[in-house]
């Protein structure tokens, strides 16, 4: 297996597609100040550019988000969180790629802000099935106010239900595209 790559070249030149069968796009809000709720979103892709100077961009169906509850699903795509009717796509766009950190320009509700991930790239490797690939793992967070989802409903003891930082976690196999 290969390990974390360091070097000047981070992601091989090509083309690298997402392969959502071996990927997930997750989120995590805290709850009451006393439980993390995860969720993650089902439809999604996402692009490695790959060389000298690495590009990153990504789209997800904010209608995909899933909780495994369906009633705060169903609230999630209301305006008062991604509001998917009025915008049906987030978007990643990185402007920067190095060892241990992608800044990318993220746009949800159609408000962009530039957001730091810390990045782990692995490989690349080839599977059994001859198909080159490279991992990469991204951890960062929003504040979600910054893109206009504010609901919020105020617990008894002055505190609100829900905090403004969401934790954003991505686990993606990258696929090598023919070419």
């Amino acid at each position: 297996m290969s390990t974390v790559q360091e070097t000047q070249t981070l992601i091989p030149a090509g083309t690298w597609s997402a392969d959502r069968a071996h990927s997930s796009v997750q989120f995590a809000v805290r709850h009451m100040k006393i439980v993390t709720v995860q969720g993650r979103f089902l439809d999604y892709e996402a692009t490695l550019q790959g060389g000298d100077q690495p590009t990153l961009r990504g789209a997800i169906r904010t209608a995909s988000a899933s909780t495994d509850d369906e009633q705060r699903d169903g609230h999630l795509n209301s305006p008062d969180f991604f509001d998917v009717e009025r915008y049906p796509e987030a978007t990643i766009e990185s402007t920067s790629i190095e060892p241990g950190r992608i800044v990318a320009d993220v746009t949800l509700r159609g408000v962009t802000f530039p957001v730091e991930f810390e990045a782990t790239f692995f490989g690349p490797d080839t599977d059994p099935w001859g198909n080159e690939r490279v991992g990469l793992q991204l951890d960062g967070e929003v504040d979600r106010t910054q893109f206009g989802i504010s609901w919020n409903a105020p617990l008894p003891g002055g505190d609100f239900l829900l905090d403004d930082t969401v934790k954003l976690t991505s686990h993606i196999s990258f696929v090598r595209q023919a070419g």
